[in-house]
């Protein structure tokens, strides 16, 4: 743009300005960021403009003098530059107000202008008079800050002191007793205790009083007092100074039956079965069975007040000759044998049909081979001609033996005539029974073996299986009207030797077996239901 006579031209391009030029490089952050002339930034104290960071000329220059013609403030055409939009930050802590060819600023409280008006400086507030606070003051930017001396705080107006009670806000030294002054506070000692500076020193009354106790009493120091102590059985009077006998037995006492109060104790009496302890005053049971004669040949338990002497099972104590006497198991209602009971010493046998054998304790087994007998259903009837007359040799049961030459016990002439039809003869089970057939004496439906249970309780609840060697399923056994027996499945079975081995299963659920321990004792299920018979059976068929 050309001057008003038309000989020169204007620069009216428009550019960034900025205050602040290093190494010739205009540094952006010093930068308003706002587009102005090149005379608007350098007539109004900027360092540099444009995006080519033009250099502004130094003031009273020939470049500055023909840039600005009309003296800082103004642009070339002798317009007033509004320097509070062109410059940034100008009156920092306050407000920048713009005049013809200048600026001036208006500074928030706390801050002045300086002696140019264009900016703000701290107000030192403490050099003012009147001083802003009572006692101390400490200039801050913007602001001061009052303080007091030690023993006083500063009141709600933030200018003025009162007085700071160090005892209630805690803000001493004493040990016990603090007692607040103006600007301070001093400290006291309560009873009992010596003042020494700000400390309180015990008075120890049990070293300068021995005999402020009564004889049986102990005399204890604490701090600012003492106090007098009583031994085990004794208690203060009202006082504090004597002991004095507890009756222990008007009390809480640990005595569970008799107490006998005695001077600083009691002692306790005792039931029949108990005994004191040499210690504590109490009742504690006596142990009867140290007494090596307390239940003769039978074994002795200690319980709580009293013993109970046991025998073996089998055998019942008779207290009156202090030993143990067999039971005789086949007298009693509960006889638990099927086909007849011969007891032993401790125990007892239940013998089997004639023609069968016994097989552990429970089971009776017959077979071809064997002496041929007839099944006798439980409770059923035989013939005389059926009978076999074989004996009993030495049989164990729970742990005793028969002997030879003792006779046979029965309650009556029925029992004795019973056990004549019975037979007692056992197999080993721990060798295996060797049988051996012609096969054409052999069909489907012949009995090759026959189990029966030769106890109560286990009638129509035993199962007997073949365990191991049938892989071929060349036997069965099969159960009927409580006889099981093993017969050959197939029509024609080949010959060779079959190693078979049978076990018994009772075939009792868990609450039925719960319920019969409950009625019985401990050996009921070894007696009565007898031991799991597990044999083996060698049958040779040619």
């Amino acid at each position: 743009q050309s001057t008003p006579s038309g000989t020169e031209c204007i620069d009216n391009r428009q550019g960034f300005c900025f205050s602040e030029v290093l190494q010739t490089m205009c540094q952006m952050a010093s930068s308003s960021r706002i587009l102005v002339t090149k005379s608007e930034c350098c007539c109004d104290g900027g360092r540099g403009w444009g995006n080519q960071c033009e250099i502004c000329p130094l003031q009273g220059t020939t470049q500055y003098k023909k840039l600005c013609p009309h003296g800082p403030g103004y642009t070339t055409d002798g317009k007033d530059i509004d320097e509070c939009k062109v410059m940034p930050d100008l009156c920092e802590n306050g407000q920048c107000i713009n005049t013809m060819g200048s600026f001036k600023c208006f500074c928030k409280a706390g801050y002045t202008t300086d002696f140019t008006g264009t900016a703000c400086v701290d107000l030192d507030e403490c050099s003012q008079s009147p001083k802003p606070c009572n006692f101390i003051c400490k200039n801050t930017e913007g602001s001061f800050h009052c303080s007091c001396p030690r023993g006083y705080i500063l009141q709600e107006d933030g200018k003025a002191c009162k007085d700071l009670d160090e005892c209630q806000t805690k803000h001493h030294n004493c040990q016990f007793l603090c007692v607040n002054t103006i600007g301070g506070f001093t400290c006291k000692c309560p009873r009992g205790f010596t003042q020494h500076h700000t400390a309180c020193i015990d008075n120890n009354e049990c070293g300068l009083q021995p005999s402020l106790c009564g004889a049986k009493a102990i005399c204890q120091n604490t701090p600012g007092s003492f106090i007098c102590e009583c031994q085990r059985g004794f208690s203060l009077d009202t006082a504090g100074l004597n002991c004095e006998d507890v009756d222990e037995c008007e009390g809480n006492h640990r005595c569970q039956y008799s107490c006998q109060n005695m001077l600083g104790g009691y002692r306790c009496g005792c039931p029949q079965g108990y005994i004191q302890h040499y210690q504590w005053n109490q009742c504690v049971d006596e142990n009867e069975c140290s007494n090596p004669h307390a239940c003769g040949s039978a074994s002795c338990y200690n319980t709580l007040g009293s013993y109970k002497c046991a025998c073996p099972s089998g055998f019942s104590y008779d207290q009156f000759s202090s030993s143990c006497h067999d039971v005789n198991e086949c007298s009693s209602t509960k006889n638990p044998c099927n086909y007849g009971c011969s007891n032993t010493e401790g125990g007892y046998l239940c013998g089997c049909p004639p023609g069968y054998f016994r097989a552990g304790q429970g089971h009776c087994v017959s077979g071809m081979g064997l002496a041929k007998g007839q099944y006798i259903p439980v409770g059923g009837e035989e013939d005389d001609n059926t009978m076999s007359p074989e004996g009993c040799y030495e049989c164990k049961i729970n742990g005793y033996s028969k002997r030879d030459g003792r006779t046979k016990r029965s309650v009556n002439e029925t029992q004795t005539a019973l056990l004549k039809h019975i037979s007692l003869e056992s197999l080993d089970t721990d060798v295996p029974l060797k049988i051996k057939l012609n096969i054409s004496d052999l069909n489907t439906k012949e009995h090759i073996l026959e189990l029966i249970p030769a106890i109560q309780p286990l009638s129509n609840h035993v199962h007997y299986t073949i365990s191991q060697g049938n892989q071929d399923s060349t036997f069965r056994i099969h159960q009927r009207d409580g006889l099981s027996y093993l017969h050959p499945t197939k029509r024609k079975t080949l010959p060779g030797t079959y190693t078979l081995e049978i076990t018994s299963i009772p075939l009792y659920k868990k609450k039925e077996l719960q319920k019969l321990e409950d009625n019985n004792d401990d050996d009921y299920l070894y007696g009565e239901l007898g031991e799991a018979l597990r044999m083996r059976l060698q049958i040779e068929l040619y």
